[in-house]
Order: C-alpha cells, then sequence, then structure tokens
C-alpha cells in the first residue's frame, strides 16, 4: 500500500475471518486459519494487503505480533473445540516479542495454535531457522506458507525445521498443466514423504481432492472447502473428519482434465 494515510488509524480496526482448512486423510485434524481484516467504519472490509506494509513497520511490528497472538489466544480459550493458526513473517518470527507472547499464553492454547510463516525470503536464513527451532517449542505445529513450484526445488527448503508446508494455489495449476504435471508430481512426493503435513491451497474444486489425496497431500484449503466467516463455527465444512471417504468411487474416477480448467491461467 503506497498511501500509509489510508492505514488503519488504531489496532483496534483489525480483525480476523477464519477460513477451514480440512484433512484429506482419516485419522488427522483440520483446523481454521485466521484471515486478517481491516474493518472500515463504513462497512467495508479490506484484505491484508491493505494493512500489512503498515502494521509491519519496524515501530508497530511488535504490536501487530502481540495484537495477532492475543486475538487467537482469547479465541482458542473461548472454545477449546477449535485449532488455529496466524500468519507470522520471518522478521516477526526473529524478533523477540513473538517468543515473549507465545511463552505467556496457557499451554491448552499454545497446544492448539499453529504458526504459518509468510514470505520465507529472508537474508539471514540460518538465524531464521535458529527462531524457528525456539518456535516449534512454543506451539502445536510451524508451517511454510505459500510455497511455488520453484520452492520446491530449494535445496534450503528441505532442511527447514518445520512441520509442514502450505503449497500456493499456483502448485495446482502446474499440477494440471500438461507441460509442467510430471515435474510438479515429482516434487510434490519429495515433499509428502519430507513433511508430515502438507497443505493445498486455492482448491476450488472438491472433485479435485482425490487427486490431491494420491498425491500425499494431508490438507485442503479454498473456496471450493468453505470460504473465510466471521467465526470458525461458520465454516462450510466440518474439521473433523476427512474430505475424501476411502470408498468415494465416484470421486477416485474423476479424471483430473475434469477441474483443469478452474486452475488454468487465461
Amino acid at each position: 500500500m503506497s498511501d500509509l494515510a489510508s492505514a488503519p488509524s488504531t489496532i483496534d480496526q483489525l480483525g480476523f475471518q477464519y477460513q477451514p482448512i480440512v484433512p484429506l486423510h482419516p485419522g488427522l485434524a483440520g483446523w481454521h486459519e485466521a484471515l486478517l481484516r481491516w474493518h472500515l467504519p463504513d462497512g467495508t472490509i479490506r484484505g491484508p494487503q491493505e494493512v500489512l506494509p503498515y502494521w509491519l513497520g519496524p515501530h508497530r511490528q511488535p504490536t501487530f505480533t502481540r495484537f495477532t497472538v492475543d486475538q487467537a489466544a482469547a479465541l482458542l480459550q473461548r472454545d477449546p473445540r477449535v485449532r488455529l493458526s496466524i500468519n507470522l513473517s520471518p522478521r516477526q518470527v526473529v524478533h523477540p516479542t513473538a517468543m515473549t507472547v507465545l511463552a505467556n499464553l496457557l499451554p491448552a492454547v499454545r497446544g492448539r495454535l499453529i504458526v504459518e510463516v509468510t514470505e520465507q525470503h529472508y537474508r539471514d536464513v540460518r538465524g531464521l531457522w535458529s527462531s524457528l527451532e525456539a518456535l516449534t517449542t512454543q506451539c502445536e505445529l510451524v508451517l511454510l506458507d505459500d510455497l511455488t513450484v520453484d520452492d520446491l526445488a530449494r535445496p534450503a527448503r528441505s532442511h527447514a525445521p518445520v512441520d509442514g508446508i502450505k503449497l500456493d494455489r499456483t502448485v495446482l495449476a502446474a499440477l494440471v498443466d500438461p507441460d509442467t504435471r510430471a515435474a510438479t508430481t515429482d516434487a510434490l512426493r519429495a515433499v509428502t514423504e519430507r513433511y508430515a503435513i502438507v497443505v493445498a491451497e486455492g482448491v476450488e474444486d472438491v472433485r479435485f481432492l482425490r487427486l490431491l489425496d494420491g498425491l500425499g497431500i494431508t490438507h485442503a484449503q479454498g473456496f471450493g472447502i468453505g470460504r473465510p466467516a466471521a467465526r470458525p463455527s461458520d465454516a462450510t465444512w466440518p474439521i473433523d473428519g476427512p474430505l475424501v471417504p476411502p470408498n468415494d468411487a465416484a470421486a477416485a474416477t474423476t479424471p483430473a482434465t475434469a477441474v483443469a480448467a478452474r486452475y488454468r491461467r487465461v
């Protein structure tokens, strides 16, 4: 956002919507991702791209980190059934505020809090990896967010001290493109062997889930699963069971080409 004068005047104008992340495999649990929203006085709601450049500034970042964690903790305390993920940038992760706030949470809250680390292009990789190792002791899971096909090919990613990854929606586009399908399939098989949790983002058609399940993808997220809602309980799909039943013959026989057009660039 180039005009910082149009940023939220106070942090009280910020809030979150919650989108379900649903397991594809039996025995796995789902959760909701807390998505940042800016609530304007006229009722307009804006997304994170119009908020983060301001609140991730050096002088405001600690306040924003504390706000994000505190809001998540309050929800987790109110409802013991909820598991929740929040987004932290590498700069937030390496800053002392994040570890301090997380360490002060009750164990029952930290045990259901998941951290998604965004935009991993950070100069001090060794320092970031060290902070990630410490972070894994203060929450349930740590995931690298928005990995592209190019990211999957970078050797450094395979050494990240995290529990799993989230795939950018462009990975699904590459998976259904005849020119990139084979290489993308090989890359996905490699990461699903490396990580216990692999989430596919941008799923717009549930018929695509059988293919993802066959590649070892563990969870799915997207408008085809459920749109962001004001409360986790408003989510379209339940999060306590797999989306791909073992004996779903119809889903098993649906060809990838049936939904490929939903992911191709135009």
